[in-house]
């Protein structure tokens, strides 16, 4: 169950989340309705991403992390913190390697190198979340294929409103 919160309290459980090394996943829509705080040990998204062999491809991640060798001491802090298994340190040279098949760009190693030796990148193409979530549902259905699928989403949809407003 979920409640309103104000600014200050949203900005509060937020840092605290960072500090604690949670993986922040918004909505898939441009207007936030919710912010999830995962781990990669109880998240079924997460645990889910580290299974697959590219997991960069069913995310959507404006961002990926990059290491600047030249300053990266090899201390392994960004390694440990890494809810994916994106950062290892390399056995060759002790340093760290981003693997950009796994990296979600969710800039957690960065805010814990102590050499400032992470930093996140804009990658080069924009992905673009749907305005609402309604048209998020929209481009779901639009994509399902024949008339069944589109009458199964409409009634999981309407299922799923339904039980919304009740609660």
């Amino acid at each position: 169950m979920g409640r309103g919160i104000d600014l200050d309290e949203a900005i509060s459980i937020l840092e605290k989340n960072q500090k604690e090394g949670l993986v922040l996943q918004p909505s898939n829509t441009e207007e936030v309705d919710f912010i999830c705080s995962c781990c990669g040990c109880c998240c079924g998204m997460l645990q889910m991403h580290k299974g697959l062999p590219k997991p960069v491809d069913f995310w959507a991640s404006n961002f990926y992390a990059a290491v600047d060798t030249s300053i990266c001491d090899g201390c392994g802090n960004c390694e440990k913190r890494c809810q994916v298994g994106a950062v290892k340190l390399s056995e060759k040279t002790e340093l760290a390697v981003i693997d950009l098949n796994r990296c979600i760009g969710c800039g957690l190693c960065v805010a814990v190198c102590p050499q400032k030796a992470l930093i996140l990148h804009k990658k080069t193409s924009e992905t673009k979340p749907p305005p609402t979530r309604e048209d998020l549902y929209d481009i779901i259905m639009a994509k399902k294929k024949g008339r069944l699928g589109k009458l199964k989403v409409t009634e999981k949809l309407r299922t799923f409103l339904a039980c919304k407003l009740k609660g």
